[in-house]
């Protein structure tokens, strides 16, 4: 399935912040603000349940 969706760009106010994100693989992603999203469960350990 795949479908296309039209937006218009929104432009953002100017600010002196910046933030790092990391890639990896205990986590899918870190901030350098602190902020993880950790990965997500695998189906296979979904199916055990």
């Amino acid at each position: 399935m795949s479908f296309v969706v039209e937006i218009q760009p929104e432009t953002l106010p100017q600010t002196d912040n910046s933030v790092g994100i990391y890639l990896g693989i205990s986590s899918i992603a870190k901030s350098s603000n602190g902020t993880k999203v950790d990965t997500p469960k695998t189906l296979k350990k979904r199916i055990k349940k």
